[in-house]
């Protein structure tokens, strides 16, 4: 029997590597931490010059760029630091780059030991994407999908309303959150959780407009900043920083078609025309509905279920809309390597949607393409086919030898997790209910 000294001390080793993972991390992305693009001179350097100049917080309340203003507070807050401009905004970046691997350890932490929760901090935090996006692009993906994660961390937890509320922060930040949505519903919906808290989602957006409402920004202006970003209106006129779905554009006047981003998508093969969009949109759609309907024949869902419904969720259908970035992967990227944790043989697949990525970052980063990018679309195109077929098999079949530690069976013939049940959740809180012993 192990004594409190000894889970201390197990405890102990998996925090200290954590931290210095964390400073090895922040280390390397200072190492370039100078290197400037030109959605750094355009945008981003310009936005917190104007901050600067308008007094940091007291500026929030002027339309500055074209991202929502919860990404502009955090910049005010970094002016009235004494620090270099370039290092203050990819700096913000660099935080959440740490809050987004914690996130990815407490979720495999929930399934495992703390080493290898540590381990999974590091590949996180270690990713290429991951470490190119805030450190030498200055882009701030990470904020948006560390709040995501957070939700799927909750939701595993059967936390709905706190679940609820980190997708509202991750949505008030970049519309791309919008790609956890439909994982939300369907967990919610196929545990038979109340979807009263889904009332926070648009409570918590509209509670992050505030403080530019208060300071005077206009109400029309602060809730038309996606829909501009998507139609390409006069609000988004900010080139490639756009944070949302074909915004930045230069030609996007000309609406469906009218643009085909670097994103490794089936578009990279078909062009941009309105019927292979709407294709695409159908695809899309018929993905979900799939599987949702899964996921209600399979309730309730346990937690490699979810991280799999999660990781294909973020993963295909991406894939399968138009004027997607490179950047729009990102979420993607970060997941394939949390269910990499999850499913055996799986490893492959995070490798291949992070080549994808880093391939697709390389015309813009560095104005060079390594490989042509209809032929990374096509390993991106292995890679989706590869989490549905495992989604699709993990939904079907709970207790499959696919997943790691798949290993305890019921009375009733579904199989149940070691360590959750949303079964086993009381109704009250969301705290797990007592779990009766396991059969031999």
């Amino acid at each position: 029997m192990l004594t409190t000294s000894n889970k201390a001390g197990g405890r102990v080793g998996p925090a200290m590597v954590v931290v210095a993972t964390a400073a090895v991390a922040i280390a390397v992305r200072f190492a370039f931490v100078n290197e400037v693009n030109s959605d750094y001179r355009a945008f981003l350097s310009p936005w917190y010059d104007a901050l600067s100049a308008g007094g940091g917080l007291r500026a929030i309340g002027q339309q500055i760029g074209n991202y929502n203003p919860p990404y502009l507070y955090l910049l005010a807050v970094m002016t009235y630091l004494p620090i270099p401009k370039i290092i203050a905004i990819k700096l913000v970046s660099m935080v959440f780059d740490v809050v987004l691997a914690a996130f990815a350890g407490l979720i495999v932490r929930r399934r495992f030991n703390s080493w290898t929760s540590a381990v999974a901090f590091a590949v996180v935090l270690a990713a290429p994407t991951v470490l190119l996006n805030s450190g030498y692009w200055g882009q701030c993906d990470s904020i948006y999908a560390a709040f995501c994660l957070g939700s799927l961390y909750f939701l595993l937890r059967g936390r709905s309303w706190w679940a609820c509320v980190f997708f509202g922060l991750a949505l008030s930040f970049k519309l791309q959150a919008i790609f956890f949505l439909p994982v939300l519903l369907i967990v919610l919906v196929a545990n038979r959780r109340r979807l009263l808290p889904l009332l926070a989602v648009p409570v918590t957006f509209l509670v992050m407009l505030l403080p530019a409402a208060v300071a005077g920004r206009s109400w029309r202006s602060l809730l038309t900043v996606y829909p501009d970003q998507v139609t390409g209106g006069a609000g988004s006129g900010f080139g490639r920083a756009g944070g949302g779905f074909g915004g930045g554009a230069p030609s996007l006047s000309g609406g469906l078609g009218a643009w085909t981003q670097n994103g490794p998508t089936m578009f990279q093969w078909v062009g941009g025309s309105v019927g292979w969009e709407v294709f695409g949109l159908v695809v899309a759609a018929g993905l979900l509905l799939g599987l949702g309907v899964l996921a209600w024949r399979t309730r309730p869902l346990g937690e490699p279920q979810i991280i799999l419904l999660t990781t294909a969720t973020v993963l295909a259908v991406p894939f399968f809309l138009p004027q997607m970035h490179e950047r729009y992967f990102y979420l993607a990227d970060v997941m394939t390597i949390v269910a990499a944790f999850y499913l055996r043989r799986f490893w492959p697949v995070a490798v291949a949607v992070s080549a994808s990525s880093l391939l697709a970052y390389a015309p813009f980063l560095w104005r060079i393409t390594p490989v042509p990018l209809p032929l990374v679309s096509f390993l991106e195109f292995l890679a989706v086919v590869a989490t549905l077929v495992a989604a699709a098999h993990v939904l079907t079949t709970p207790g499959s030898r696919w997943i790691r530690g798949s290993t305890i069976a019921v009375a009733n013939g579904r199989w149940e997790a070691p360590e959750w049940d949303p079964a086993l959740i009381s109704p009250s809180g969301g705290r797990p209910a007592e779990r009766p012993p396991s059969p031999a």
